[in-house]
Parts: C-alpha cells; structure tokens; sequence
C-alpha cells in the first residue's frame, strides 16, 4: 500500500498533466484516481476542499516547478537567450503533443478564475513567481527595477499569448514570431 503523501503527491502531479491538456472541467476525479493508481476514496481523505482544493495544489506545483526551470534558464545567462531557449522548449512540447499541451497554469486561469477565487489565487501566485524570476533576471543585468518590471511583464504575456496562437493555429509560427521580438528586444534594452 502506498504511503499516504506519496498518494496525494500523485494526485497533484497527476491533476497538473491533466489539466495542462484538458483544463479544469474536462478533468475528474475517476480519471485522476485511474491516471493515478490511486484508490478511490483518496480524493475524499486528502482533498477535503474537493476538485477546488486539489486543482489549486496542482496550479501551485505546476507553478512552482516552471519557476525553478524558468530561474535555472535564466541564471548567469542573458535574458535573451533563456526567452529564445523557453520558445523553442514550448514549441517542441506543443508540436510532440499535438498542440494540447499548453501552460498549465493559463489553461486553469482563462477556464475559471472569474468563478473561482481560490483558483484565481493560485494561478496569480504561480504567474507572479515568473515575472518575479524574470524581473530580478533582468535587475540584476543593471536595468532600473520598474523598468525590468514593464519588460518581464511584456515577456511574459508575450510568451503566454504566443503559445495560445500557436495552439489555435496548431504551428509554431506564432510563438517563434513572439520570441523573435522578446528577443530583440531584450537584446536592446537589456545590458
């Protein structure tokens, strides 16, 4: 038998997969205790919030895991070349999933923040900690703090908005336009 973090830690990190794909409402609990292995009943025991609760716990570990690949992309190298590199990473992921895989954490954001203040949360922190990464990237580069505020921003709906037209057009094209101008652009304004 399984220990019981390691069921609910299952749970999450199955719930985040799902839900980068299908979005909130497409996923359930049957298919995240089947794509789980997990016993039925688990759901009840470890998210006593309900769908709520452990779609909230995935954005969060979704989140936090791009963070650290965002952050590691993104030390000791310009920001330039961790956009050009993030671009390239999210344009073969889409074409290998045959354009269903998008960020995880603006699938659940456009599908439910405006009925959902928990979800909403846990999406804000998790975009939050991105243009953190991306801002103190660019600071610590010697560019003026609200400055580097604006730009990570722009990078960062930039980059979203590329991979929502690279998904409605199922090509690459949209997001690799996108990241040919972060790219200039950053390369311009950022030391």
């Amino acid at each position: 038998m399984p220990r019981t973090t390691d069921t609910r830690q299952r749970m999450i990190r199955t719930t985040a997969r799902l839900m980068r794909r299908q979005g909130y409402a497409a996923t359930g609990w049957r298919q995240v205790v089947a794509d789980s292995a997990t016993p039925w009943g688990s759901q009840a025991h470890h998210f006593p919030g309900g769908k709520e609760q452990l779609a909230a716990e995935a954005v969060a570990l979704a989140g936090r895991r791009y963070e650290q690949l965002l952050r590691s992309a993104l030390s000791d190298r310009h920001p330039a070349d961790a956009v050009s590199d993030w671009v390239e990473m999210a344009a073969t992921e889409l074409r290998a999933s045959d354009w269903a895989d998008g960020c995880p954490v603006a699938t659940v954001t456009l599908e439910t923040a405006h009925s959902s203040a928990a979800l909403a949360q846990a999406c804000q922190v998790a975009l939050g900690s991105w243009r953190i990464a991306i801002t103190e990237a660019i600071t610590a580069r010697g560019v003026a703090s609200a400055d580097a505020l604006r730009l990570a921003t722009l990078v960062l709906a930039s980059i979203e908005g590329g991979l929502l037209l690279a998904r409605a057009h199922r090509s690459s094209e949209p997001l690799r336009l996108v990241g040919d101008e972060l790219t200039g652009l950053l390369r311009a304004r950022v030391p």
